[in-house]
């Protein structure tokens, strides 16, 4: 746990913009609904976007293409 935060300081506005996509990606309805399935998200988050080179807009469509393929409720 303290790599995550050994990387630097998140900024506010930096946390509300993780926030926000977290709770937009798994609200969709093929994202695992498993409390599992969000820890491990919220961690790859931070992972691999530490603080200050996180920008929403350039890694919006990478986070949610990465959520699909890892974090996607499997087919019935």
């Amino acid at each position: 746990m303290g790599d995550i935060f050994s990387k630097g300081t998140f900024e506010p506005e930096e946390l509300g913009a993780l926030q926000q996509i977290f709770t937009e990606v798994t609200s969709q309805p093929w994202f695992d609904q498993a409390n599992e399935a969000k820890v491990e998200f919220a961690k790859y988050l931070f992972e691999t976007f530490p603080a200050v080179s996180f920008d929403a807009r350039k890694h919006r469509s990478i986070i949610e293409a990465s959520a699909r393929m890892f974090y996607s409720r499997e087919a019935s």
